[in-house]
């Protein structure tokens, strides 16, 4: 126990921390101290009993109480280092029992002088000091009393000097200007034993101390020089990488983009999201048409071919194929997170009432074609375990009345010259460091001036994917620029720089070159249910009419399964896997002839923004690549 505490005393005394710029230097202080001492007596001596002169063992180990008072100054050198000084009385005495549990009464004093040093601001910003000190004891009292030997006051022969090891720990409050109130512990290791004389060897006593101090302070207490630190901040990258379409990652040397006859087909959710208690859409994943003013100019077809802003007009979309197709009629249902709004239907029939009448008041959809309905989970419904899940659990969900509809029929966009970029996705990784709090930060990818995606963040940046949509490059070889840019809350600015090479194969190099050239189709298959691997029967609808007919006997289909970034990472790119293998052995059943290529992406590649309800649904996808070669 006395190895442990000593080491434990020992570590933390030499554990200096530097950050002292901040701690004050405590003045010149004298005053008086006291304590209870905890004596741990350890002897193994004998004594000769009175009358027949048999020897007596003293050898039980025994734990006694004294106190101990004096007078101690403090002299600082610095605001770490600071001589101490104690002159005082301290007992050792107390009784000690015999081999027979007899008593022996030890009346123990010293005359203590204990010159130590303490070490202040070894943890800034506190109070808080180490002592080390070695105690020296001038024998006072040294006597003992044995009623077994019939001996009674007698003196221990050849008392020795008390030398100890002191270590210990204390805290200062300044109760009044320069008073000081001080509680100290302590632990004292005797290098000495109690007595000299052969009889009374082996006896030394450890003592643990808990002891207070008032002391008063000479001269004005000195405060250390506040420095102040001129904050810096220091960017750059840790890496620049690219991600094939399998979620290999290497480093990005540069960006091949190539012109292609190329067609996409874009799915759309039949989902709405909602914020939390709200019965209006999320703004940031819905945009509403009619809210604006621009009803009357809504076409799907003007849409930018992007995924995710296709989807954030799903109302518009679905308010004008009902225009069209007088045919269609639909059943909303209102669904709820949960959690905060468990069974509250209410809230569920709002959120379907929104959307009714905004079909019936922007589009003029008569309401006899519109059901509403209050629900309470999602059919299928996402994690309840997860915020993410909870998210997309709050929203309203359209189905068709007669399940032949066209009303989710992908939106597909065809050119005979399209620029694809590979790698399609590159991940840039910034790191901001400072001697300050980072406030913000901001990425700028552009082209020829030509702003392309901008990111931006608060405190530490994470990395960031760039998915390259198709015509998102120039058709040139103009390198691609990006900028990394991080402040602190002082407003302190640093900048990096990079760039990435740009190769670009138009048509008619491809000729001159004798390079083959082909044509691409793409396809998304998303209405893949959370944590299941089926494809739907809408899905499968979509792959005979739309993927089946594009390949040729000289395709080459490839199947890329992803997930969204709810759960494990390993348990996804298993269920992406799945999702693509049965893709593929549906297509085999259609197609025999064709190459294909089938691969587990999972949430490695983010081809969608995850931090949306939108982003994760689409991102529970499978897509289907079909590259065929032109003669």
């Amino acid at each position: 126990m006395k190895r442990i505490l000593a080491a434990l005393l020992l570590i933390t005394l030499f554990a200096v921390n530097d950050s002292i710029s901040e701690d004050r230097q405590m003045s010149t202080n004298i005053g008086i101290f006291g304590g209870l001492n905890i004596n741990m007596h350890s002897p193994e001596f004998y004594t000769i009993q009175g009358g027949d002169g048999l020897m007596k063992a003293i050898n039980k180990s025994s734990t006694t109480f004294g106190g101990n008072f004096g007078l101690i100054g403090n002299f600082p050198l610095n605001n770490t280092f600071v001589i101490t000084g104690r002159l005082g009385y301290n007992m050792l005495g107390g009784e000690l029992k015999d081999y027979m549990d007899d008593p022996f009464d030890a009346s123990l004093s010293m005359l203590e002088i204990t010159p130590g040093m303490q070490f202040h601001n070894l943890i800034s910003g506190t109070d808080l000091y180490f002592l080390a000190g070695l105690e020296l004891g001038v024998p006072l009292q040294n006597k003992y009393t044995y009623p077994s030997s019939l001996e009674n006051d007698v003196d221990i022969p050849d008392a020795n000097t008390r030398v100890a090891l002191a270590l210990g720990v204390g805290y200062i409050f300044e109760i009044s200007k320069n008073i000081f109130l001080t509680p100290e512990v302590s632990y004292r290791i005797p290098f000495s034993e109690v007595s000299a004389s052969d009889n009374f060897t082996t006896w030394n006593v450890p003592q643990l101390r808990a002891g207070i101090s008032l002391t008063f302070g000479f001269g004005k207490e000195k405060e250390t020089e506040v420095v102040q630190k001129t904050a810096t901040v220091d960017v750059g990258f840790k890496e620049v990488r690219a991600y094939d379409r399998n979620g290999n990652v290497k480093p990005a040397s540069k960006i091949s983009v190539e012109e292609v006859q190329y067609a996409e087909q874009f799915p759309i959710l039949p989902y709405v999201f909602f914020n939390e208690l709200s019965d209006e859409p999320n703004t940031k994943t819905q945009t509403l048409a009619g809210k604006s003013n621009e009803a009357g100019t809504f076409q799907i077809e003007s849409l930018t071919p992007v995924a995710e802003k296709i989807n954030s007009s799903t109302l518009d979309i679905v308010g004008e194929r009902m225009q069209k197709d007088k045919n269609i009629a639909i059943r909303i249902v209102g669904t709820l997170d949960g959690r905060s709004e468990a069974n509250n239907r209410v809230l569920a029939q709002k959120r379907a009432e929104f959307a009714k009448n905004y079909l019936v008041n922007t589009y003029s959809i008569s309401p006899d074609r519109i059901t509403a309905e209050a629900g309470n989970l999602p059919g299928k419904p996402s994690s309840l375990r997860d915020p993410m899940g909870l998210e997309e659990n709050r929203r309203i969900e359209i189905y068709p009345l007669n399940s032949n509809s066209a009303l989710f029929e992908p939106i597909v966009i065809q050119s005979d010259r399209q620029r694809i970029a590979s790698p399609d996705v590159i991940e840039f990784v910034p790191f901001a460091e400072s001697n300050d709090s980072i406030a913000g930060w901001e990425l700028e990818v552009m082209q020829s001036g030509k702003l392309i995606k901008k990111y931006a963040g608060e405190g530490i940046p994470e990395p960031m994917q760039w998915s390259i949509m198709p015509n998102d490059l120039a058709a040139n070889e103009i390198p691609v620029d990006y900028t990394f840019k991080a402040w602190t809350i002082n407003d302190q600015r640093s900048t990096a720089n990079g760039t990435l090479p740009v190769e670009y194969f138009s048509i008619t190099r491809k000729k001159t070159e004798e390079r083959a050239d082909r044509t691409i189709s793409k396809f998304s298959l998303m209405l893949f249910d959370f944590n299941s691997p089926d494809v739907s029967e809408l899905d499968k609808r979509i792959i005979l009419n739309s993927i089946v007919p594009e390949i040729k006997f000289n395709s080459t289909v490839q199947v890329y399964g992803y997930t969204d970034i709810i759960g494990d990472a390993d348990y996804n790119k298993k269920l992406a896997l799945q999702r693509a293998t049965n893709v593929q052995d549906f297509l085999k059943t259609k197609v025999k002839g064709a190459k294909y290529e089938v691969f587990g992406v999972g949430e490695s590649v983010q081809i969608f923004d995850n931090k949306t309800p939108t982003g994760r649904q689409l991102s529970r996808t499978v897509q289907v690549y079909v590259i065929t070669p032109k003669n």
